[in-house]
């Protein structure tokens, strides 16, 4: 699989969560902004954690 694909998939994820919570806000309750909120940091942080992970392995494959 491609890092770009995943990737993308991640942040189709996030766009998704972001306009579900922002549909219909004053039917949500503070939990339920709290649990979206962290997916998606959750899901931001996983993007993060890839790309980091890909660039690590770059550097070291360079390195040699």
């Amino acid at each position: 699989m491609r890092i770009e694909a995943l990737l993308q998939r991640l942040e189709t994820e996030q766009a998704r969560l972001a306009h579900e919570a922002l549909k219909q806000p004053a039917a949500s309750t503070e939990f339920e902004y709290g649990r979206v909120v962290g997916m998606y940091a959750g899901l931001e942080r996983a993007k993060y954690t890839i790309v980091r992970l890909f660039e690590d392995k770059e550097k070291r494959d360079f390195d040699l």
